[in-house]
């Protein structure tokens, strides 16, 4: 996650807590803004401090035509589509996508920018017409409000289409603040029935597929997870539990980059998978996503707000010193006292730490309200921190209240894996603790850092390495097959829970007209992108829903998403009351056509109240 996905995740947060929570809202829409909301609200979006939304004049310049009424005879606009340049399998599908669409009369305006760039303007709201977005598996993500709340609850600045559907929202809110797994699950699975049903975001393909390949000459045992594949930092089974089959026992591992920083508290990509291998996590997940204890041996629940931590006994930092309930309890205080990067949204609702029977290592966590992410997200990211190293390094080093400003050498955790030998951007040696609780079969574990993937191909040919880190790195078909037959080599396939999907600007023209959206889906080519594009190494997406087949917490009863069908495409468009120019263009419905105004006031699908942007005029 960067800084900027940090600092936005921090104020979802807030906003859903003070939405859930009784919060109060910011004034409404100042009354010169020329923006007005369906519900008061959601002004605590609009209305805010900051650059964003009607302070913003690109995005205002934008904003204003797409909510103005349509004159008669006026074209549909080219519909803008921002992909970063580093993601040419996206581009191969929208060429499609686009070619495709003109036989309804739609233009696509198809814009390629830096990744750096990308992240901004989506950041910003300031993309276009839709926002195409994969999804990267990490251990906290597994949870729902990961995409759930920050992709479509309609208070979170990562909505990116502003879609504000209120029974949408409802369920959102409710789930968070429900502790209970099972009645929590019900609350995430029906709001996913509202979000295929409302037509909001349309997935394009689930996957691509994890491939990978090993060195199956050197190393027995591996670990498929379920999302991550053999070879994912992120899901360190296989360097825990792969046995060495010759005399070599440190594996080498291929990666495109290496660390971006040294510290946890300031880790974005690869730290945050890594620096888990060294800190200790309080909670993991199994092969099958299934959670199980970790550094905390076992938890209970005393009632919706508390739960009593019970902390493993006989654990040691790298350094020998013992892992003490003192610890723990001082990594929940640096937490809450000092601004921490992506442990906020981890520890904002935790409210107070008491060591309940410091003798067994029990500490005792209240939070401010009811928390639905205890397990799922709150054990998965938290990590233990040694209190003898920690307690006075922000005086120690002058860097004031800002821990991300901290310098951190060589970290030091109780983790399965010390830090060993680091070379910047070329090597980084991982030294397997054979006194850990979980101890490595490996003794080194090195990433190797090669930027290009023909680079890690022709590492992983020579046997420089025995696999390549998967996080982000997944093989093709085209390169598995590369490998097919190189001695010792052996190919593996995962089960995948990620996509690729495309967000429309629901509050705007023209997708605010339902009618419109149900068209658009029509006119998406998802083949093309799962047999070709990514050359079969997908799936066809069973909905419109961010949690895949495979995802616990999926809902298998959610309406398919549907069917490439440019001729019933061109039918809806008619029915609802859109033309067609003598050039080809589709044109918007008379401006006196009352089903179309009704439906536009609406944009919600028939059933559901809409509660964000409205019309001017």
């Amino acid at each position: 996650m960067t800084l900027a996905d940090q600092s936005l995740a921090r104020r979802t947060m807030l906003r859903l807590a003070a939405s859930a929570f009784g919060g109060a809202s910011l004034p409404a829409f100042a009354a010169d803004a020329g923006f007005a909301v369906a519900n008061p609200k959601y002004d605590t979006l609009y209305q805010r401090t900051g650059t964003w939304y009607t302070k913003d004049p690109v995005w205002t310049g934008w904003t204003k035509p797409r909510l103005t009424w349509p004159a008669a005879g006026e074209k549909v606009p080219e519909l803008t589509v921002t992909i970063p340049t580093v993601q040419i399998s996206w581009l191969d599908a929208w060429r499609k996508f686009a070619e495709d669409a003109t036989k309804l009369g739609l233009r696509y305006n198809i814009q390629q920018v830096s990744e750096a760039r990308w992240l901004d303007q989506i950041g910003l709201h300031t993309h276009g017409d839709i926002e195409v977005h994969s999804a990267i598996l990490r251990p906290e993500r597994i949870d729902p409000a990961e995409w759930a709340t920050s992709r479509a609850y309609g208070l979170d600045r990562r909505n990116f289409g502003e879609w504000v559907n209120e029974q949408y929202d409802a369920q959102i809110e409710a789930q968070v603040g429900e502790s209970d797994p099972p009645k929590r699950l019900k609350y995430v699975q029906e709001a996913q029935r509202v979000l295929a049903d409302d037509l909001y975001i349309a997935q394009l393909g689930w996957g691509p597929g994890v491939i990978e390949a090993y060195n199956s000459a050197a190393w027995d045992g591996v670990v498929r997870t379920r999302g991550f594949g053999i070879g994912s930092f992120n899901a360190m089974h296989t360097f825990l539990r792969a046995k060495p089959k010759t005399a070599r026992r440190k594996m080498m591992v291929g990666i495109h980059s290496l660390l971006e920083t040294t510290s946890i508290i300031a880790a974005g990509n690869n730290m945050r998978a890594i620096g888990r291998m060294i800190y200790d996590r309080l909670a993991y997940m199994d092969e099958n996503l299934k959670i199980i204890p970790w550094a905390c041996e076992s938890w209970t629940r005393v009632d919706d707000r508390t739960w009593d931590l019970k902390l493993r006994p006989g654990m040691t930092f790298h350094d020998g010193t013992p892992v003490t309930i003192d610890d723990l309890q001082f990594t929940f205080d640096f937490m809450l006292k000092y601004e921490r990067g992506n442990f906020w949204t981890a520890n904002m609702f935790l409210a107070k730490t008491e060591i309940q029977d410091a003798a067994n290592g029990i500490l005792r966590t209240t939070f401010k309200q009811p928390y639905g992410q205890f397990e799922s997200y709150f054990l998965q990211l938290n990590v233990i921190l040694p209190k003898h190293i920690w307690r006075n390094i922000m005086a120690e080093q002058g860097v004031g209240e800002d821990p991300t400003r901290v310098r951190i050498d060589k970290p030091i955790g109780s983790g399965p894996f010390k830090f060993g030998r680091y070379r910047k951007d070329a090597e980084l040696q991982l030294i397997a603790d054979k006194t850990h609780f979980s101890k490595p079969s490996v003794d080194e574990v090195w990433a190797v850092a090669t930027p290009s993937i023909d680079g890690l191909l022709g590492r992983l040919q020579s046997g420089d390495i025995d696999l390549i880190e998967s996080s982000d790195t997944h093989l093709t078909p085209s390169q598995a097959k590369q490998l097919t037959g190189v001695s010792g080599l052996t190919i593996v396939q995962t089960p995948d829970l990620n996509w690729l999907h495309a967000v429309p600007r629901a509050s705007n023209l023209p997708w605010r007209d339902f009618e419109f959206r149900r068209a658009w889906h029509h006119s998406i080519d998802r083949e093309f992108l799962i047999k070709v594009v990514w050359e079969g190494a997908g799936r066809m997406p069973g909905a419109n829903t961010f949690f895949v087949e495979g995802n616990p917490w999926n809902n298998p009863a959610l309406p398919p998403v549907p069917p490439f069908d440019l001729a019933k495409a061109r039918a809806i468009l008619k029915e609802a009351g859109y033309t067609w120019a003598d050039d080809g263009r589709l044109v918007y419905p008379s401006p006196d056509d009352a089903g179309f105004r009704s439906r536009v006031r609406k944009v919600c699908k028939d059933g559901y109240t809409w509660g964000g942007l409205e019309m001017i005029g």
